[in-house]
């Protein structure tokens, strides 16, 4: 499995099946530093399957994935640098949106982690929002808490299931932002969208799938609406 000391995370022959079912089939990726990816494509097309391949919580039928130029998928030390939100935010109800932050801070071994919960719940625009239980959140103020959660750990690769979806005209604003930040950094980016305006303007590379396969992969013209930072 070919990969280079810019990679992030290399899937070669990434193939997917439940039951008799084919999902994904023989999928070749790779995702650099600082390089933001929209997965893109109808419903049913394995965006998300692809997705939660990539975060290491579902292993492929067939193929494989190299993160961070170690070829040992799953890994814990991988998964450490691996920051995912899915369809479901997974947060946990009963706790207020700090103490969700706090919880995931202490189990990644974060120093001061009410003081990095804070941070980003500021950032989130949900400071006033940080003791009430997130049961009693809206749906777009848990999405933005989910996200927020799957960063506190400032990882490396970044992947996101319809990162919009709820977001209200604050909380897309935010979202912008963190893509306009992510693509001057070291980080990698993978989202899936339905927007195509959207995700031709925040992508470096947007990939098209279509029966679980990759049907095309284009670089947006508009690719240089965030520039880089310069050498």
């Amino acid at each position: 499995m070919a990969s280079d000391i810019n990679s992030i995370v290399v899937a070669s022959g990434l193939s997917v099946e439940r039951g008799r079912v084919p999902i994904l089939h023989d999928i070749d990726l790779t995702i650099s530093k600082g390089e933001v990816v929209a997965l893109m494509g109808p419903n049913g097309a394995g965006k998300s399957t692809l997705l939660t391949c990539l975060a290491g919580s579902l292993r492929p039928t067939s193929g494989g994935i190299c993160f961070f130029g170690n070829a040992v998928r799953g890994s814990a030390a991988a998964k450490r640098q691996i920051g995912f939100v899915g369809h479901q935010t997974g947060l946990y109800g009963e706790l207020t949106a700090l103490e969700n932050l706090m919880f995931t801070a202490r189990m990644y071994g974060i120093k001061c982690p009410s003081e990095r919960a804070q941070t980003l719940l500021a950032e989130a625009g949900l400071e006033p929002m940080a003791h009430r239980p997130v049961a009693q959140l809206s749906q777009g103020m848990r999405r933005r808490l989910a996200i927020a959660r799957a960063l506190i750990h400032e990882p490396l690769l970044v992947l996101l299931d319809e990162p919009f979806a709820s977001l209200d005209a604050d909380g897309s604003q935010w979202l912008e932002m963190l893509f306009r930040k992510w693509r001057t950094s070291e980080r990698a980016v993978c989202f899936a969208s339905h927007d195509a305006e959207q995700s031709h303007r925040l992508a470096d590379r947007v990939v098209w799938l279509n029966t679980g396969r990759i049907a095309t992969a284009e670089r947006p013209m508009s690719v240089n609406a965030y520039p880089r930072k310069s050498a």
